[in-house]
């Protein structure tokens, strides 16, 4: 057996074992160099898994997190690096080791120290997002090195990308928001010789992690055996044979729906006493269950995970994936689709807090490693981000968000959105390794259409759908 075989074994055998069984697996492969000091703390569930994955896969990028940001102006280099390491400073997570002792993974806190900016190189005539993707793209090193460096890339006279890239296990969708505050606020502080105004961190992620393993989710854990007990895989016609071990290669496909198109939908849900989220939940199950022709599978949804105040101005892995059972069967008006969607949403916010980890134990999920467990499709609805408060603290600069594309997915498709002046926005990420780009548009025109039949008549049955969908879809 060669290497990467032995790891995706063990990658296969590593859910749901039992402690002890676990534990043997752990020293099967070696505990890895020790830290020379630093303050050791349990992994919490959701970093747990992730570190599984690093450890038996050191070249996957697939939980890479980057956030890119064009600056136009005179940025100050050793200000910004100034900034990077008070962030480091103030949250413990910034600046960890991911280290095994004895039978189990432990996080390691290291002093405060600091963090440089990286200049990413850009010969004459090279493509900006190709160099900015291959810093991207680079492994971290969990046991040795931080879970985040910052990299700039020049792209002329005061004008230049700054690319900041965390791993998953430091960081959650939530905590970008945090970073790109202090980062303003730390880097005008250091230019203008005062102390950044930042509130006193409350606790600090390690600590978090001890009591999410302290918790008890014995309640949750029945609500979610009994509601995801027998849910079958979502299986989408693929233009390529399923690979046998999951690569997360992947592409990207846009949409954009202008606010005509979107409003309608809207005061459906408003009417039905549902939020816009549901409503386009409704739709992409909708647009999936006629694109596979399943009425049963599982849609996954990224969630906060932070349960209470003192947890929201940290940086951190909090997030968690709320799971929503699809319910499309005895074709079902969108109407009926909507208050299903609602029913699901609310009983599963309000077991919101088990980890998805735990969740895959109960169920006894069998492992894969040629697709993700559970959820085979991703939803996630965003705010936008506030880049009016990025300008007005860093004065001198021009900022936007600069976005690099994709080169991996966690998903075999992944629908982010975003409500906007411009309407609707958003991508569709897919699995290269199963769908080729055209099918990923047709996807994205068939989900563009169900939310304008649905907004138009709200009563029109699936099947009555299917054959519009299939109609708009051979133009």
């Amino acid at each position: 057996m060669t290497s990467a075989e032995r790891r995706a074994a063990l990658i296969e055998k590593l859910a749901g074992l039992p402690p002890e069984r676990r534990a043997a697996l752990l020293r099967s492969v070696g505990g890895g160099p020790r830290d020379p000091g630093g303050q050791e703390w349990p992994l919490s569930p959701g970093q747990e898994r992730l570190w599984f994955l690093s450890r038996f896969d050191p070249g996957d990028t697939s939980y890479n997190t980057p956030w890119c940001l064009r600056v136009r102006g005179p940025l100050d280099v050793d200000a910004l690096s100034a900034a990077f390491t008070r962030i480091a400073e103030r949250h413990e997570v910034l600046r960890t080791r991911f280290r095994l002792r004895g039978d189990a993974p432990v996080q390691v806190v290291l002093p405060p120290g600091p963090v440089p900016v990286e200049r990413i190189a850009l010969a004459e005539g090279a493509d900006l997002d190709r160099a900015l993707q291959e810093f991207v793209d680079r492994p971290f090193d969990l046991e040795n090195g931080p879970p985040l460096r910052a990299g700039l890339a020049g792209t002329g006279q005061d004008d230049a990308v700054l690319c900041m890239v965390l791993h998953h296990i430091a960081v959650d969708g939530w905590s970008l928001d945090v970073l790109m505050r202090e980062l303003a606020e730390c880097y005008a502080a250091t230019r203008e010789g005062r102390a950044p105004e930042l509130p006193e961190l409350p606790t600090q992620y390690p600590r978090f992690a001890v009591r999410e393993r302290q918790r008890d989710h014995t309640e949750g854990l029945e609500h979610w055996t009994r509601r995801l007990a027998g849910a079958p895989a979502l299986d989408l016609p693929a233009d390529h044979p399923r690979p046998s071990r999951w690569s997360g290669r992947g592409g990207r496909e846009d949409l954009l729906l202008p606010p005509e198109e979107i409003t309608p939908l809207e005061r459906v849900a408003r009417k039905r006493r549902c939020t816009s989220f549901m409503a386009l939940v409704a739709a992409y199950q909708a647009t999936l269950a006629l694109a596979s022709g399943q009425s049963d599978f599982c849609v996954g949804v990224p969630v906060a995970g932070r349960n209470s105040s003192e947890l929201a101005p940290l940086i951190g892995y909090f997030g968690n994936t709320l799971v929503l059972r699809a319910d499309l069967s005895g074709d079902p008006s969108f109407h009926e689709v909507l208050d299903r969607v609602r029913e699901a949403t609310l009983a599963g916010m309000r077991h919101a807090e088990v980890p998805f980890e735990h969740i895959l134990a109960a169920l006894r999920v069998p492992r894969d490693i040629g697709r993700p467990p559970l959820c085979q499709a991703m939803f996630n609805l965003h705010n936008l981000p506030n880049e009016d408060l990025l300008r007005t603290r860093m004065a001198d600069l021009d900022l936007e968000i600069h976005t690099v594309p994709p080169s991996h997915t966690k998903s075999e498709v992944s629908m982010d959105l975003w409500r906007g002046p411009e309407g609707l926005g958003g991508v569709l990420d897919y699995s290269s390794d199963l769908f080729a780009p055209a099918t990923a548009r047709r996807l994205v025109r068939g989900f563009a259409e169900v939310v304008r039949r649905a907004g138009a008549d709200p009563d029109i049955p699936l099947s009555a759908l299917s054959g519009l969908l299939s109609s708009a879809l051979s133009k």
